[in-house]
This record gives C-alpha cells, structure tokens and sequence, in this order.
C-alpha cells in the first residue's frame, strides 16, 4: 500500500489497487493447472520445478513489500493522521507506535490499534 506523504485539500481519500498476484491466487491457479491437466500429458518435472521457484519468488516479494511498507509506517510516528476505524468512526491524532501482525501493519493513534489502509490522511 502507498500511503502519500503530502496531504491533499480537504478530505482527500486515497485508494490502492492491487495489480500483482498474491500467494493465494498463485496457489490457487496451480491447483486448478495441476487439476485440469492431461493425464497422458502431465506438467514436466522442469515446468513444475520453475512454477515452484514463481512461488518462492512471489513470497519473497511479498515479504519485502510488507517490510516496506512498514518502514514507511515508521515515518508516521509523531505526525497527525486520520483514519477510518473498521466500525466506521473517524480517529484523528499522533503516531505513537508501528507494530507489524499477521503480515498486516498497524499505528498505534491515542492507544487504539489502526491498519494502516485505514489512514485517509497525513499531516
């Protein structure tokens, strides 16, 4: 996710669209080739081998995209943000704190735990 560091007039809302394909995905249209395959005409070991090592260089990807965006997290300790909580009532305060769980990161804003997606502004 790109959070912008300049914030916008009024009510600015950002949106992130994903165009890559995730772990998931890629697993799951493995499957569905592995499936769907002709049992005269099975995957060679050489085709299967290089979807394999596309998997491990996705999840490397996605590993370093979480620990990126974690670093960009960290810039936002101390400054004003605004967010959206998950319950649908706007938070404004300071950063306190970046925490990373389950792949996903959060700021600590006034003690409540925010994903980060939920940022809509930076100031």
């Amino acid at each position: 996710m790109t959070i912008p560091s300049v914030q916008q007039a009024t009510n600015a809302t950002y949106s992130h669209t994903r165009t890559t394909m995730d772990t998931y995905q890629f697993l799951r249209l493995l499957i569905v080739e592995l499936t769907s395959q002709n049992p005269m005409d099975p995957v060679k070991d050489r085709d299967f081998l290089a979807q394999m090592a596309q998997l491990n260089t996705a999840q490397q990807m996605e590993r370093i995209g979480s620990l990126f965006t974690t670093f960009q997290a960290t810039e936002l300790i101390g400054r004003e943000v605004e967010a959206v909580l998950p319950t649908g009532t706007t938070l404004k305060g300071k950063v306190e704190s970046v925490q990373m769980s389950a792949g996903r990161v959060y700021l600590s804003v006034n003690g409540e735990t925010v994903p980060i997606d939920s940022v809509r502004t930076i100031r």
